[in-house]
């Protein structure tokens, strides 16, 4: 089956400071301090009544990493994986299950690459968590040519073309050799997940000297604010709290 290659929403966007003539942001740290410090600050509150999970891609997120900065910034909890490099879809599940354990409010993920990937795959398939939201920054494209070079995600799972069971927006940029821009809009469609053009930021990983990335910080906030109160029954019938280690699937067994 394939996915809905209709035009999603594209939610308007603000430049940020050091953003290109073209209208793409430049390949620098965005935002100052200021900004990023006041950004954090409304992130704290309205991030209370949550766990943030932030979930690496492939190869984990570096010390430079805007994931690390917001994981050292942010109240949050990151998902550890026994393998980085070599990625099997039942062990990188027990990996973010692992995290989820510890997790007793409803969860609010920020996903890179095939971190976001494993979210949405996940999301679809369980019932047990209870998931406020996700911000699922450029998704890897699993059929695309970069992610054929990659024999390790070959026979990693990929979402299925049917909207994600909790609210979702996609940020993808205009020259990411792992999404192309139709793939963005064929994922944001497909899923209900409105998508954010972030302009030239390439994969908007490891790579890209975003530091803290303010602009992304700043998207977080909105996205959060649109999300239905944490006792609203729209979060779904999942039970409240962590999943116990023991509800994890033997395939944690794979990797001891």
């Amino acid at each position: 089956m394939t996915l809905d290659p209709s035009v999603p929403e594209i939610l308007p966007t603000t430049p940020s400071p050091d953003a290109s003539p073209s209208g793409g942001a430049a390949f620098s740290t965005t935002g100052t301090t200021h900004d990023v410090a006041a950004s954090v600050r409304h992130l704290r509150g309205l991030l209370a009544p949550y766990d943030l999970v932030i979930v690496p891609g492939l190869h984990d997120s570096g010390p430079r990493h805007w994931q690390s900065h917001w994981h050292a910034l942010l109240p949050s909890r990151r998902v550890r994986q026994a393998d980085w490099d070599q990625p099997r879809w039942d062990m990188w599940v027990t990996g973010l299950e692992r995290t989820l354990a510890h997790c007793h409010r409803p969860v609010v993920f920020v996903a890179h690459s095939l971190g976001a990937v494993l979210v949405a795959r996940w999301g679809q398939q369980q019932t047990r968590v209870r998931v406020a939201g996700a911000l699922l920054v450029a998704p890897a494209d699993l059929r695309g040519p970069r992610a054929q070079q990659v024999p390790a995600l070959r026979d990693f799972a990929f979402p299925s073309p049917s909207p994600l069971p909790f609210p979702a927006r996609i940020i993808a940029s205009t020259d990411d050799e792992w999404l192309s821009p139709h793939r963005a809009g064929t994922f944001a469609a497909a899923w209900g997940a409105p998508l954010i053009g972030a302009g030239r930021l390439g994969h908007i990983g490891n790579m890209s000297p975003l530091g803290a990335w303010a602009q992304g910080l700043d998207w977080f906030r909105d996205f959060l604010a649109t999300l239905p109160p944490p006792g609203d029954a729209s979060l779904g019938d999942a039970r409240p709290g962590g999943i116990a280690l023991d509800d994890i699937a033997p395939r944690a067994r794979h990797h001891a």
